[in-house]
């Protein structure tokens, strides 16, 4: 095969490569946009069940491991140890500020809230235990921290590559030499496609005859888990 044909070969082959990685990125985008709309939805009609539930999830988490550390030193001591009374894991902020930036760190705190609660990652179980500490850190932020310090971690929030879809980039240049790369990007869209079909919220959009049936759900959910999660925090408010 002379030079020239071959050359022709290889632009047509990146040309039909192109268009399938095009065609991937649209389908791609279209249900990430309507799942990202269904989102917002239940985020709208939950959004205090859900901060709330992620508060407690983390002050339980503490009660536990506190429970545990006086349990080891009882043994540790043996059976006269008596261990101090409560286990106040709740802070609450002490600095005076402006209404305007409470307002405001009440506002980036509930949003980036929403954006990592680990309900999201429920089909990545790999995710769950990233988020869980994202957001116990970004509780400590907001009680702790001013304005800057929430704003500063809500952009670090955000930017963070590992809590988010990457999807690939389907503006590239059909060269012979760039084959391989339209084929690698088409390989990882597929694969983040699969993810995204998969996920708890496609499948409700796909499966529900009325999807919005969901959101009654998971208010019975949150309801349930709440009375349950107050139940096991009690003794962080006594």
């Amino acid at each position: 095969m002379s030079e020239e044909n071959l050359s022709i070969q290889t632009n047509l082959e990146a040309i039909d490569l192109k268009l399938q990685l095009e065609q991937l990125q649209k389908e791609y985008d279209d249900i990430e946009a309507k799942v990202q709309t269904f989102k917002n939805l239940i985020h709208l009609h939950l959004v205090d069940e859900i901060v709330e539930a992620q508060e407690l999830t983390i002050i339980y988490k503490e009660l536990k491991t506190a429970k545990k550390q006086q349990r080891l030193q009882q043994k540790q001591r043996g059976k006269n140890y008596v261990a101090p009374k409560g286990l106040q894991v709740v802070s609450k902020i002490s600095k005076v500020e402006n209404v305007s930036d409470a307002k405001e760190k009440k506002r980036l705190y509930r949003e980036a809230m929403l954006y990592v609660h680990p309900d999201t990652f429920s089909m990545q179980p790999e995710q769950t235990e990233l988020a869980t500490e994202v957001t116990s850190k970004l509780i400590e932020v907001y009680k702790e921290g001013d304005l800057k310090a929430l704003q500063a971690y809500h952009a670090h929030i955000f930017s963070d590559a590992t809590l988010t879809t990457l999807t690939a980039n389907a503006a590239v240049s059909i060269h012979a030499s760039e084959t391989s790369y339209i084929t690698s990007n088409i390989k990882t869209l597929k694969v983040q496609l699969d993810e995204l079909k998969n996920s708890s919220l496609y499948k409700v959009l796909t499966e529900y005859e009325n999807p919005y049936t969901f959101v009654d759900e998971l208010k019975v959910y949150y309801k349930d888990k709440l009375v349950k999660l107050r139940k096991r925090t009690r003794k962080a408010f006594k």
